[in-house]
């Protein structure tokens, strides 16, 4: 016996739409004063979800995201969730 469908669909009703364009991340260095910061910038919407002191952890967090791309689906990270006040 088939399951019922417990959620209702009205007419005009559609699917969300995906984001065309695929999520990169990039390290670059930031300089404020006499502090040299690297940062983590997602593209295309130029976000700066991270500051890191050293390249690696900044390389690491951007080559995770780039491998995972667990954030795609929503088009990017969610602004509450980035991490840039040092």
């Amino acid at each position: 016996m088939p399951k019922k469908q417990k959620v209702r669909f009205h007419k005009g009703d559609k699917r969300p739409g995906k984001l065309e364009k695929e999520l990169k991340y990039t390290t670059e260095i930031e300089k404020n004063g006499k502090k040299i910061m690297w940062c983590v910038k997602e593209h295309p919407t130029d976000n700066i979800i991270g500051k890191f002191f050293f390249e690696e952890d900044a390389q690491r967090v951007a080559n995770l995201q780039n491998k995972h791309k667990v954030w795609q689906e929503n088009g990017g990270i969610p602004k509450f969730l980035w991490n840039y006040t040092y």
